[in-house]
């Protein structure tokens, strides 16, 4: 009896002295976040700083879960640097739909995103994770107009399964050095459990808006053809001259 209760007391130790349970991703401590994906290869791979993506505009994007899968209203906000020009409002079209409109004429400038945008979240999104990668495109930027949209409820899926749902896709193009995250209400609206996307998980634009046109290599032959067609052309004109 007296070893059994020696057994049972080491235990109970044990179980004090281990940690939390808490997600690992990549070798880091998350807590719950979000994390961005979208299609092409090698496009929004978390690099440990955020997923740059080179698509411009990004295309079946879209965001996981941790624990997941899991339910709730998803918000976008699409954060463009303030000093670039901007539409007035972005069409989110796929799996979900809706319009991402300017949250405040007001940039986000400090603190963090969820305070700026009126809520409590967690992790937290601090301004010093996202505008330092931009102005190293942007030197000129020192916040961020933000454009929200809430999708609705919907199922996201664990970060080992992502690129399944939602597929989304965006309006034209976005300002060199934007960033497109996500925030899942895990609650309700009187009693909300907002997630962010980590840091590192945030979709990054990298490529500027639009791309420079790229004749097709078939293209090319057809060109030089009629370059050569006007010049002589002009060659017959002179001497009928």
């Amino acid at each position: 009896m007296r070893r059994l209760a020696l057994f049972s007391v080491l235990l109970l130790l044990a179980g004090a002295a281990l940690p939390a349970k808490a997600d690992v991703y990549r070798g880091a401590v998350l807590d719950d976040p979000l994390h961005g994906y979208c299609a092409g290869s090698g496009q929004c791979i978390d690099n440990g700083t955020n997923s740059p993506t080179t698509n411009n505009p990004p295309i079946n994007f879209g965001f996981t879960v941790s624990p997941g899968p899991a339910s709730g209203a998803l918000v976008i906000d699409v954060l463009v640097p303030n000093n670039e020009a901007h539409p007035s409002s972005f069409a989110i079209t796929g799996t979900l739909s809706g319009t991402a409109t300017l949250f405040s004429a007001t940039p986000w400038t400090n603190g963090n995103l969820a305070s700026y945008l009126g809520i409590s979240a967690s992790p937290n999104n601090g301004i010093g994770a996202y505008l330092p990668s931009t102005q190293a495109l942007d030197p000129g930027a020192t916040g961020f107009f933000v454009f929200q949209v809430n999708l609705g409820t919907t199922l996201l899926q664990d970060a080992s399964n992502p690129n399944l749902n939602p597929l989304l896709s965006i309006s034209l193009g976005l300002p060199l050095a934007s960033y497109i995250v996500g925030f899942l209400n895990e609650g309700t609206a009187d009693t909300p459990n907002w997630i962010a996307t980590a840091n590192s998980g945030a979709i990054f634009e990298t490529r500027s808006d639009p791309p420079a046109a790229v004749p097709l290599p078939g293209a090319l032959p057809l060109f030089a053809t009629g370059l050569s067609a006007l010049g002589l052309l002009g060659w017959r004109k002179k001497r009928k001259a």
